[in-house]
């Protein structure tokens, strides 16, 4: 494949601990596509200039871009380097009869510019219930990297996660650093990245991107892997020994990893959102649906 015939690349996007990367295995597993993992953070940071807060890039900021972001060469040099990756994890699979796949939860906050550099491309977006995803989130942001829930500064700017590799800064609020801060900042980063790639969602026609609802994933893999596969125009080849692996049981853990305090806290942050909550997904009504839960595992 050479460089003017990388076409047609996927992007799995969604905010983090939502299965991008359970899925994106799934993906992976079929014979027409080639997932380079982890995410390709080096690829972006160092290829294109895109700054991707994690310490294998060493970036501390994961900034909004759109599409009058673009430098020129840009789109050239990432698929120069994307192809590389293909190669280098193609396995027995033929380049050429493959697409290629990045999984990357760093990119709900520059869909617009990933659109205009690469128009031709389909994304795949996961989304997962927020009571589920702060506390699975809770739970690994707890090592030596801090990661910052940055100020709303710009009301138009769609944040992510900033990095501090040696410990908190004086001037930086501990409430909005993890491990330790206020659960509410997770919550923040689950409505806003999920509001801008829905907001996003609906900027481009529907058949160039495949919404899945975590829960129903979890619920009937086989039948949101298939629909996925033909959203792509690829055989269904279903990798039935994984899909048979994923655990049932992975959302009903959260309440017992949130204390009361972060139970308390979530549940004011869904009283804040209130309506505002029932726009996001296709799925309406969350604002009661969270409330609900919440008041009742208040009360347990």
């Amino acid at each position: 494949m050479t460089l003017n015939k990388f076409k047609n690349p996927v992007f799995l996007v969604g905010c983090m601990r939502s299965g991008t990367t359970m899925f994106a295995g799934l993906l992976g597993s079929h014979p027409n596509i080639i997932h380079c993992p982890f995410e390709l953070r080096r690829v972006w940071s160092r290829e294109a200039g895109v700054p991707m807060a994690a310490p294998k890039t060493f970036d501390y900021k994961c900034p909004h871009l759109t599409e009058k972001d673009v430098k020129p060469g840009q789109r050239e040099k990432l698929a120069r380097a994307f192809l590389k990756e293909m190669r280098k994890n193609k396995e027995n699979k033929k380049i050429n009869n493959s697409l290629f796949l990045n999984k990357n939860p760093h990119l709900g906050n520059k869909l617009p510019f990933v659109n205009e550099l690469f128009p031709d491309a389909k994304f795949i977006w996961i989304y997962r219930d927020m009571p589920s995803v702060t506390a699975s989130l809770k739970r690994i942001l707890n090592r030596d990297v801090i990661h910052y829930w940055p100020k709303k500064i710009n009301p138009e700017t769609v944040r992510c996660w900033e990095c501090f590799f040696n410990g908190i800064p004086i001037h930086a609020d501990p409430e909005r650093c993890f491990p330790g801060g206020d659960i509410k900042y997770i919550a923040e980063y689950w409505y806003e990245t999920n509001q801008a790639i829905s907001n996003f969602s609906k900027s481009i026609p529907s058949d160039r991107i495949f919404l899945i609802k975590e829960e129903e994933l979890v619920a009937q893999p086989e039948k949101i892997y298939a629909n996925c596969l033909e959203f792509l125009g690829l055989p269904a080849v279903l990798p039935m020994s994984l899909l048979k692996e994923i655990n049932p049981n992975r959302n009903e853990l959260w309440s017992k990893r949130l204390n009361k305090e972060e139970l308390n806290s979530l549940y004011n942050f869904v009283l804040e959102k209130g309506e505002n909550l029932n726009f996001i997904f296709p799925e309406d009504n969350l604002f009661d649906t969270y409330k609900d839960q919440l008041y009742r595992s208040l009360g347990e």
